[in-house]
């Protein structure tokens, strides 16, 4: 079977950050005009992971335009590869992303897949003082793992820490070197995005110790500003399917924390990677929740 081929961007950009950092970004559409919809990538993938989304949402609706930057460290982003310095730069990266689109775009839906569902989330809570942002777009949000991936993580970092600390070995704090215990399979079963995904130089498989650490604040973080965001306007949407995140508990996090307006909660049969294995049934759930805001 063939790899799968990705829908090619309209434009590849950059933002420069307050230290100088250049962040890439993709976009499909307009430069400006009325609705964007910002889309973070997960912890090791990268933005052109969202281009079959991205290309679907177009399909569905032609005048909404879907940004997907690059994390710090991550896809396009050369520089420092697999290295986040702290949790608040991680943050102020997102929110300079943001507010670029703010001053183009009427209306910016800020959205995360995995764990940049979870990073979404607090930089949402900072542009909620503003009302920057018109909602919140969540695709298998990684509040809740599941125990294997939970469990490897911890014991893969703390056997890399272990043997360093054995052999009285500092590493550079820039080198990447504690693997990312990820295999494609935990994000989607079909053929040929197995292929692409086993292929893809442009996913992390390693990233420094301090990024590790940095993981672990802003997930905490990122639990900790639910409440904030319980008037936002939130959709939430899982694949059954998952491997990775306990669906079941994220959902019953959210409602449970989002409770001035309850969050629209759907569930499709996918893995992971919803947006590989049915981009269309995932665009028509953001597009009609996008459209329902605005009527």
């Amino acid at each position: 079977m063939a790899i799968a081929e990705l829908p090619a961007e309209d434009t590849i950009g950059v933002v420069t950050q307050s230290d100088g950092y250049p962040i890439h970004y993709r976009r499909w559409g307009k430069d400006s005009g009325g609705d964007a919809i910002v889309m973070l990538h997960g912890g090791v993938s990268h933005s052109q992971w969202q281009a079959p989304l991205a290309a679907a949402i177009r399909d569905a609706d032609p005048s909404i335009t879907f940004i997907a930057p690059d994390r710090r460290g991550s896809g396009l982003n050369q520089d420092r590869r697999g290295h986040l310095p702290s949790k608040e730069r991680e943050i102020e990266d997102v929110l300079t992303v943001v507010r670029e689109a703010t001053a183009r775009y009427e209306r910016v839906h800020l959205a995360g897949w995995c764990f940049g569902a979870q990073v979404a989330c607090i930089a949402a809570a900072e542009l909620r003082k503003e009302r920057e942002i018109a909602s919140l777009l969540m695709v298998s949000p990684g509040f809740v793992f599941g125990e294997r991936y939970a469990d490897v993580l911890r014991m893969s970092t703390a056997a890399v820490r272990g043997a360093l600390a054995e052999l009285g070995v500092t590493p550079d704090p820039l080198h990447a070197y504690v693997p990312v215990p990820l295999q494609p399979t935990d994000f989607i079963t079909d053929e040929a995005w197995l292929e692409f995904a086993t292929e893809d130089e442009l996913t992390l498989r390693r990233v420094t110790d301090g990024t590790v650490t940095v993981w672990g604040e802003l997930a905490a973080w990122s639990w900790e500003v639910l409440p904030e965001l319980r008037d936002i306007p939130a959709i939430a949407v899982f694949g059954t399917e998952d491997r990775l995140v306990d669906h079941d508990g994220v959902a019953r996090l959210l409602r449970e924390q989002l409770t001035a307006r309850p969050p629209v909660i759907e569930l499709l049969k996918a893995p992971h990677a919803v947006q590989f294995a049915d981009p269309a049934a995932l665009a028509e759930h953001l597009v009609g929740f996008v459209h329902q805001l605005a009527r």
